[in-house]
């Protein structure tokens, strides 16, 4: 799994666009989507990839995977309706997870309970970042696999 995060986007989209491109070297590669939503990575009528994508602000993330992958991403100090009842790190746990299942965040997502082992969550100057995958990694790793765009 890779994990580029790029700061400052004067345009998501474009930030998008030039991701991809930096990821996969070769032309053709986009980024497509299931009948629910999820974004995939495509090249040509195939998929060939999977993709998470998050932003908020001015800042874009997107992880790479050969396997299913969520990520999100929100401003530490972001307020979290008290209605909903979460902290800023639960709720990017659950839009993860969400992501990763291909549903988004709703109702159910926000009291199911959690997949055992396959969120992590760490801190990135200013915000809290949650992937969910199946493919095991511990904080240091998903940290080390960052790329600043």
């Amino acid at each position: 799994m890779k994990i580029y995060i790029k700061t400052d986007c004067a345009d998501i989209q474009t930030a998008k666009s030039e991701l991809l491109k930096r990821h996969f070297s070769c032309d053709g590669y986009a980024i497509g989507y299931l009948q629910n939503g999820k974004p995939i990575i495509v090249c040509g009528q195939e998929q060939s990839g999977n993709i998470s994508i998050a932003h908020t602000d001015k800042t874009l993330i997107m992880a790479f995977s050969d396997k299913p992958v969520g990520i999100d991403l929100e401003r530490l100090e972001r307020k979290i309706s008290s209605k909903i009842g979460v902290s800023i790190e639960e709720w990017t746990q659950r839009e993860a997870y969400g992501k990763w299942l291909g549903v988004g965040i709703n109702k159910e997502i926000l009291t199911a309970p959690l997949p055992n082992g396959m969120i992590n969550t760490f801190y990135y100057g200013d915000y809290v970042v949650s992937v969910c995958s199946e493919e095991r990694a511990d904080e240091q790793t998903l940290i080390d696999n960052m790329i600043d765009a």
